[in-house]
């Protein structure tokens, strides 16, 4: 096999790849044998037809095989060997010359192939030099308030309430449809829970706070409950299939027939051992410090993941690069069936933008040698598979099968490793850089992290 490279420029290169009779022919008579005896055609027995009569019928398709198989290796080899940092696959030419594969004249085959070529990159604005800012979030009394009251919440009781009721109330609705003010003969009737504050017109609200358990209000169904479409309150309000189309109308008329208002749970130490574990706390004064705590740990997670984010954008920035645009356009179009010229222009930039942080990555990854291994992507999806199948008390047999079939697919497990090699690039850089503390209330960190998610949403 005869390998020639033809670099264009920096960024472009042509592979040209003779294949000889002698890299495929071994492979292509093997198979011509194996056909054989597998062979039974109507007129000969099993194993005994003729191979001039196999390479009649199969021979082009086999020979195609075997040259293809022997140009497959030899290409990929010779990528391997000389390592070359090729971005996306090779392509073959568009001056490739289209083969017969005359089974009746075996000669050899000239193939060109197309490389999209990785630019030498130096990364800058990841050294000792370099500072980034680090935010220091001030954490209030009234977010440590704000927590406790979630706790306490989680952990309280619902109480069925007779008195006057409140924004905060869950309601339980018995309703049936009416029509001109009069309940519709033979008309739909249904029931519901409703959280007052959740009431989408204002003026149904302003009634029901007026009313308690035992009387009733009228409400059009579909703008009863807030920001909720047809299909929402069908299924859930109308308790209707997903499939029914019966017709019903939107006026209906509810009875109250229950309140039920959650009673947070009182600062003793069953709440204490409940929330924080059993004698971990014992005083409002020690619940309140431990709940700090973690929240200065989360936010401090934060603050470094924001970092991070801002350290991504300034090293794409400083590390401008040449890349093969008009190879990778027809890289992305080779490879995407449904990408047409329209979307492959909008959405042009961004790949190039998402490319050269993976470059950017990658390098980084070979200089401080960062590596993910099989073992710590399995490890990361087991995790995300507990901790959400965890809450809802699937079991273990279940948990093991989800994780199983997570790992046969491929793209998922690509996801993960591009997840955790960012973070373990991330964690190395961020201790190599300077990092300069700024002090930032809650507020005003949480007004920076959306503006940041705006921008890389938009």
């Amino acid at each position: 096999m005869k390998i020639q490279r033809n670099d264009a420029d920096a960024l472009n290169t042509t592979l040209s790849i003779e294949i000889e009779k002698g890299d495929y022919f071994p492979k292509y008579e093997e198979e011509l044998k194996k056909y054989r005896s597998k062979a039974q055609l109507k007129g000969f027995r099993k194993g005994k037809t003729p191979l001039g009569f196999i390479k009649k019928m199969y021979g082009k398709s086999i020979l195609a095989e075997a040259v293809n198989g022997s140009l497959q290796k030899g290409l990929f080899d010779y990528i391997k060997d000389n390592d070359l940092n090729v971005l996306g696959d090779p392509l073959p030419s568009e001056k490739q010359d289209v083969f017969d594969f005359d089974t009746a004249n075996l000669s050899s085959y000239t193939f060109q192939f197309d490389l999209g070529m990785s630019p030498a990159l130096e990364v800058k604005g990841a050294s000792k030099e370099d500072t980034y800012d680090l935010y220091d979030i001030t954490i209030g009394d009234k977010v440590i308030d704000e927590e406790i009251e979630t706790a306490q919440k989680r952990q309280g009781k619902q109480d069925e309430i007779t008195e006057d009721i409140e924004l905060k109330d869950m309601l339980r609705i018995k309703a049936l449809e009416i029509e001109n003010g009069m309940l519709k003969e033979g008309g739909w009737e249904t029931d519901f829970t409703l959280m007052v504050d959740l009431i989408g017109d204002e003026k149904v609200k302003k009634k029901v706070l007026t009313l308690k358990a035992g009387e009733t209000f009228d409400f059009d169904i579909y703008n009863v409950e807030k920001d909720k479409d047809e299909t929402h309150v069908r299924k859930y309000l109308l308790n209707l299939d997903d499939n029914e189309e019966k017709e019903i109308g939107r006026d209906f008329r509810g009875t109250i027939e229950k309140v039920l208002r959650l009673k947070p749970a009182a600062l003793d130490q069953a709440f204490f051992d409940g929330y924080f574990g059993p004698d971990k706390v014992k005083s409002e004064e020690e619940a309140r410090a431990a709940v700090k705590e973690e929240i200065d740990k989360y936010y401090v997670s934060q603050a470094k993941a924001f970092m991070y984010r801002e350290m991504m954008d300034k090293l794409i920035e400083a590390n401008q690069m040449e890349l093969p645009e008009a190879f990778l356009k027809r890289w992305l179009k080779a490879t995407n069936e449904n990408l047409d010229d329209q979307k492959l222009e909008e959405q042009f930039p961004d790949f190039l933008k998402n490319l050269q942080w993976t470059l950017i990555r990658g390098e980084l990854a070979k200089t401080h040698k960062v590596e993910v291994p099989p073992e710590a992507v399995k490890e990361s999806i087991v995790k995300q598979v507990q901790q959400y199948f965890g809450q809802y008390g699937m079991g273990a047999d279940y948990i093991d099968q989800t994780v199983n079939r997570m790992l046969q697919d491929r793209n998922h497990v690509n996801k993960v490793y591009e997840e955790l090699l960012s973070e373990k690039v991330f964690a190395v850089v961020g201790d190599e850089v300077k990092t300069k503390a700024k002090k930032i209330d809650l507020e005003d960190f949480k007004a920076k992290v959306k503006e940041m998610n705006d921008r890389v949403n938009a």
